[in-house]
């Protein structure tokens, strides 16, 4: 298949991650790609450090027609076959080009996003079945949209002990690390996790939480810190780079979220087989199976959530036996491989639909 990828982001996070993971894997189905990414966004410059040249200009949003016109002259120029978009603005303008254009577009919906940017997509692929109900919720039929949840490539993903893992990074192995690998927006329930730390160190005085990101939420967040008195006890290292590679030297990870679509962070701690502590937003809940791959607590609330840290951390046969499970978990049912042979079904099936209709 020729396929026109566009994703029109303003930062590098989880679905900025999938979508390079997509790119990979339909490479070596040896698919040929033409991506599409805007310019001046720190995501054009990071594909082409991951070896994917995007095509790149200056777009002005989602009533960009010089965008659209030439997304159509794109498409036409290198006869694509079906236009693949990922967030909302790209889902928009791909969609009005790949009509203008006679061909399908499938778009990737990614979060708890309102529906008038998907409308006109032929085929839609929710991360999750929350991310579907929502989508129906607002009157966008059933049938149109696939729920295949996002993924990780398994061998990139190579568990290693803590000890051995908390070295590499200069770190104490007799500190126990519990990390947060989240976007600081209010919905991450970031604030939660402090709030339980003040527990927790209570317990486990030595213990270092490290809330690992960027955001809107950072300001108020290191405010909250101090003024629990937690500073010494909480990290803000900000945004790291292929920051799953810092998850390893945890020993638990959280995910305390108010809502989430399909978490990308949680399904990198459980492939480095970490236990995880997520809330029961939809989700989590759809990927992490209570006390056998993770720890799954009621959202909005501290208590459960410290308590759930510190039965972990007191225990840590339990912990490995659930990171165990969590690595089987990802196994079976989010490995990259087998989540984009789905994606790339759904593709196909649009172009075959499209040519017969053409062809009619």
């Amino acid at each position: 298949m020729r396929i026109l990828e566009v994703i029109t982001p303003s930062r590098i996070a989880g679905a900025e991650t999938q979508f390079l993971t997509i790119l990979r894997e339909l490479r070596r189905f040896g698919d040929e790609l033409t991506v599409f990414c805007p310019a001046n966004r720190p995501f054009t410059a990071f594909l082409a450090q991951k070896g994917f040249q995007p095509i790149s200009w200056k777009t002005t949003g989602k009533l960009d027609p010089y965008t659209l016109f030439r997304f159509v002259k794109l498409i036409r120029e290198r006869n694509i076959d079906v236009v693949h978009t990922h967030l909302s603005t790209a889902s928009l303008l791909g969609s009005f080009a790949a009509k203008l254009a006679g061909r399908p577009c499938v778009a990737m919906v990614q979060g708890f996003n309102k529906a008038t940017c998907y409308r006109y997509a032929d085929k839609l692929i929710a991360v999750s079945f929350g991310v579907k109900q929502y989508l129906v919720q607002q009157k966008v039929p059933e049938n149109r949209i696939e729920v295949i949840h996002n993924s990780v490539p398994l061998a990139d993903f190579n568990p290693q002990p803590i000890d051995e893992a908390k070295r590499a990074f200069g770190f104490d192995p007799s500190v126990p690390r519990v990390g947060a690998f989240r976007r600081m927006d209010p919905e991450k329930g970031l604030d939660l996790a402090i709030r339980a730390w003040k527990t927790v160190v209570e317990r486990h005085p030595n213990a270092k939480l490290m809330l690992v990101g960027e955001g809107k939420a950072a300001p108020q967040l290191k405010a909250l810190a101090a003024q629990l008195g937690l500073t010494d006890h909480i990290e803000f290292p900000g945004f790291v780079p292929d920051a799953w590679r810092l998850m390893s030297a945890c020993d638990v990870l959280l995910l305390p979220s108010l809502k989430e679509a399909c978490a990308l962070a949680a399904l990198e701690a459980m492939a480095l087989a970490r236990p995880v502590v997520v809330s029961d937003a939809s989700g989590l809940a759809e990927i992490v199976e209570n006390e056998k791959s993770g720890l799954v607590v009621p959202r909005g609330k501290v208590e459960p959530l410290a308590e759930a840290i510190i039965r972990l951390l007191d225990n840590p046969e339990f912990a490995c036996r659930l990171g165990q499970g969590a690595r089987r978990r990802v196994e079976e049912r989010f490995d990259s491989s087998r989540q984009v042979e789905a994606i790339r079904n759904v593709l196909l099936n649009q172009v075959k639909a499209n040519r017969n209709h053409s062809s009619d």
